[in-house]
């Protein structure tokens, strides 16, 4: 303790000030999808799985868990690391944790838990206290685990000694596939399949039946492909309804919830996975709205910002907080209402 804390007299105010950030639009599906399921993303993917072939083809052949997950999962938790080399972006595990033990009621109990176990990582010599960094919460790495998971799921990939998921991409790699391999991962199966609804009315949402029933029941893949294992049990899921991509969830799909528990991001890592494995997109279209943009229409928006001098970000799709303000900012000074909103109609306004 007396090590971690010299020098950390006060609580982090950005800390405090991030934990009681309420985002301030409600993502949709197809949003949240395109900031991470987009051209960008498959195209740096691609080039960190060439730079990186042997290192995934070690973890893989020793837990059973596809590159192309691993790879997706890296990309929805640090960007394949990017995040880690912006320092004004990071915080020092123990005082973040701290901060939000001393001044954050919803979330004492949880930091105080994940406080001790950061403690026990710099008492174990797997980080020096300079580079023990992490997001506000306290999640660390280019995989992102928090101090309890850390250390049920490290592993020392590389040898040298130390689980080290900040600077070695093996470790860091190893351990996100080892939590998959130890809550159930199924090597060589898929996480899901896209299915087209039949058209009468959908009443098995959320219900368990095996491949070969569903498809009796009128489920069938886009095409007509066949299932390759039709007595294995699945899980319908509509996230937008019967009018928007439907699914069949299989074991794997809830093995991946084991790493954030939510239908979104386990949806956006199985679709990112299975485009950077080389396959196509989802065939049927998300419902959006009618002045909504499209992921490419996203794209297109931010190079227009960018060229009016509003953006300084990536062309990625994401409207995320800077996006948004570049919005304002253009809707400011041309007299519109600076509601941040991406819309067909901005578009044109602003290509004109």
């Amino acid at each position: 303790y007396n090590h971690a804390f010299a020098g950390v007299n006060r609580p982090d105010p950005a800390v405090l000030k991030k934990a009681k950030y309420q985002p301030e639009f409600t993502t949709e599906i197809w949003d949240y999808l395109d900031a991470r399921v987009n051209p960008l993303q498959i195209q740096n993917g691609l080039q960190v799985k060439n730079r990186h072939e042997q290192t995934l083809a070690a973890v893989e052949k020793k837990f059973g868990v596809s590159r192309y997950i691993l790879l997706a999962i890296w990309s929805m938790e640090s960007n394949y690391g990017v995040i880690l080399k912006h320092p004004g972006r990071l915080h020092y595990v123990p005082q973040a944790l701290a901060t939000l033990a001393y001044a954050d009621k919803k979330r004492a109990k949880f930091a105080r838990s994940q406080l001790i176990a950061a403690l026990q990582i710099l008492q174990n010599g797997d980080i020096p206290t300079n580079q023990f960094t992490g997001s506000w919460a306290g999640a660390m790495g280019h995989t992102q685990f928090i101090p309890t998971s850390y250390l049920a799921y490290g592993i020392d990939m590389d040898k040298n000694g130390r689980k080290d998921i900040w600077n070695s991409i093996p470790d860091a790699l190893a351990t996100a596939a080892n939590l998959l391999t130890e809550n159930g991962w199924r090597t060589g199966k898929t996480w899901g399949y896209e299915v087209v609804p039949p058209s009468s009315s959908v009443t098995h949402i959320n219900k368990t039946k095996t491949l070969a029933d569903w498809q009796k029941l009128g489920f069938y893949r886009p095409g007509g492909k066949q299932y390759p294992r039709p007595q294995e049990k699945a899980v319908l899921k509509m996230f937008a309804g019967p009018n928007g991509p439907c699914f069949l969830m299989l074991k794997n799909f809830f093995v991946l919830k084991r790493y954030n528990n939510a239908d979104s991001y386990a949806l956006a890592v199985g679709i990112l996975s299975d485009r950077l494995a080389g396959y196509g997109k989802i065939a049927r279209r998300w419902p959006r709205p009618k002045d909504s943009l499209s992921i490419s229409e996203k794209m297109e928006l931010q190079k227009e910002l960018k060229n009016a001098g509003y953006y300084s970000g990536e062309l990625d799709g994401n409207i995320g907080s800077g996006s948004r303000e570049a919005i304002r900012q253009f809707q400011t000074h041309t007299g519109l209402l600076p509601d941040g909103l991406p819309t067909k109609r901005l578009l044109k306004a602003v290509k004109n």
